[in-house]
């Protein structure tokens, strides 16, 4: 899976391998706002510009979901906008485990679905735009070239340095856009991220992320712009809420 998640009173703990696994992948970039280029966290050792992207999730199929998180969930569903049965992932486990660890109220659910239902502004809804076409040519070829503006948007959590990303990209197999939602942990955002750097995962096999009372905020956040992405995110946020409401 990539990760593991613990919840003691007043702390929940997130350990994650240190190595790039599908959604959780080991980048470095120069500055916050920078791509990011990929390495191998085998062969290369970590640095101080490192830091983890987790293409975070909030959702998956029913029928995907392990029995162990489906049980810890208490077998929570939702019928999606494409008629399939889901269950509520990644990120409402670590939300449930700040509820389990008496980091938030359960009240907070409520909260947070009547302030993103309120929502009708979506990151999405920008639209595509084009640079002029310009002559280029390449192996005696002439092309006219042009770029595609698609924006990303950064949300810097101030209590602990990770940042939230949403990045606006085409679809691959449909018209239009869709947002892809990363959390990304800068190595020194790790409770144990200086003693990584100038090793590789073969030396140091896992990275421990702690949430407490100064940094639980940053999951709130993520609910609140997974909420704002999209009609279709908002909908499914607030379907996931309902399942965790006190009423």
């Amino acid at each position: 899976m990539g990760y593991k998640i613990n919840h003691k009173n007043g702390a929940v703990i997130i350990l994650i391998d240190a190595k790039n696994d599908g959604k959780l992948r080991f980048k470095n970039r120069s500055n916050t706002f920078d791509f990011g280029q990929v390495f191998s966290t085998q062969k290369i050792t970590f640095g101080e510009n490192s830091y983890l992207e987790w293409q975070i999730g909030y959702d998956a199929p029913v029928n995907k979901v392990n029995e162990e998180i489906l049980a810890y969930l208490g077998h929570k569903t939702f019928v999606g906008r494409n008629n399939v049965i889901k269950a509520p992932f990644e990120l409402f486990e670590i939300y449930l485990a700040l509820i389990k660890s008496n980091l938030i109220q359960s009240s907070i659910t409520d909260e947070l679905h009547n302030e993103i239902q309120k929502y009708d502004i979506f990151l999405d809804t920008e639209f595509i735009s084009l640079t002029p076409p310009e002559d280029f040519s390449i192996n005696n070829i002439e092309f006219k070239k042009t770029r595609i503006n698609l924006p990303t948007y950064y949300y810097l959590n101030s209590a602990d340095g990770t940042i939230i990303e949403v990045s606006i990209k085409q679809q691959q197999y449909a018209s239009g856009t869709q947002p892809m939602i990363y959390f990304c942990i800068p190595i020194y955002s790790f409770i144990d991220g200086k003693e990584m750097i100038g090793k590789t995962s073969v030396e140091k096999e896992t990275l421990c992320y702690v949430i407490g009372p100064d940094n639980k905020q940053n999951i709130m956040n993520l609910i609140r712009i997974f909420g704002m992405a999209s009609q279709k995110h908002h909908d499914d946020i607030l379907n996931i809420l309902s399942l965790f409401r006190s009423s």
